[in-house]
């Protein structure tokens, strides 16, 4: 299985590299990225953590992902080229691109990475012919909210599921815990008040671990939705993981 994934150096990408890794099912994961990062930095090649066996089927490749959002797929672009070369061949594509308004610095560059540049490479994989397209989004994610974040997320859902993927994988986290590169308030606030104590708040809205989201990411990789019908939409092939059942799953009985 090949694999590319998109955001691999953010919270979740991060757990989702780990776990592809060591599937002796998936053979390269194709990783397009602004910087390439040090080895230490993926968690894969310090001795507790991998091998480099397990590194050496990640391929990072550099891009400037700033020329490329909005454009067609098919457009004459060096850096969208690259993109083009880089999905050729793929089974999946994995995207858990997503930033803040505080780390964007406003809405309209908020809106360029949550939104405009997934389902610019979203466009990319389905021209290219990949079957199956697996996104984090977020819970309480709606077209029609009035709450920013949540509309992006709604915005992104429905352009992806307009996009007829013969498997699409929407995962719906609360808030996520977990070691961010940027301080996320809400999210270190509630570590912080509930710690070990986090059963007492309803699974519905319980922050999650990001291990938990990536592990139900790559399960539904081992198995996609392709026979399966969303409840919410009747859409074939479509799969939604709600954030209640991210927080009340083992991830030892995912695999």
């Amino acid at each position: 299985m090949k694999v590319a994934l998109l955001g691999s150096t953010g919270l979740v990408g991060k757990n989702v590299l780990k776990l592809l890794v060591k599937l002796d099912q998936v053979e390269h994961v194709y990783c397009p990225v602004r910087r390439v990062p040090e080895p230490a930095e993926t968690g894969i090649l310090d001795g507790s953590a991998g091998s480099p066996t397990e590194a050496a089927k990640i391929g990072f490749d550099c891009l400037d992902f700033e020329q490329i959002i909005g454009m067609s797929p098919t457009a004459e672009n060096a850096e969208l080229q690259k993109v083009r070369d880089g999905f050729a061949g793929l089974d999946a594509v994995i995207c858990c691109l997503g930033t803040t308004i505080k780390q964007a610095g406003s809405k309209p560059a908020q809106e360029r990475i949550d939104l405009r540049l997934p389902l610019t490479l979203a466009a990319v994989a389905k021209k290219i012919g990949v079957k199956h397209f697996l996104c984090v989004s977020a819970q309480g994610a709606n077209s029609h909210s009035p709450f920013f974040y949540n509309r992006l997320k709604g915005m992104l859902e429905e352009g992806l599921t307009m996009m007829n993927f013969e498997s699409l994988t929407l995962v719906r986290p609360s808030l996520l815990l977990g070691k961010h590169k940027d301080k996320r308030f809400g999210e270190e606030l509630m570590q912080k008040l509930f710690g070990g104590h986090l059963a007492i708040i309803p699974a519905r809205i319980r922050p999650v671990f990001a291990e938990s989201v990536a592990a139900h990411l790559v399960a539904s990789l081992l198995k996609p939705p392709t026979e399966h019908v969303c409840a919410s939409d009747g859409v074939k092939g479509k799969r939604i993981i709600y954030n209640r059942v991210i927080a009340q799953a083992k991830v030892e009985d995912l695999f």
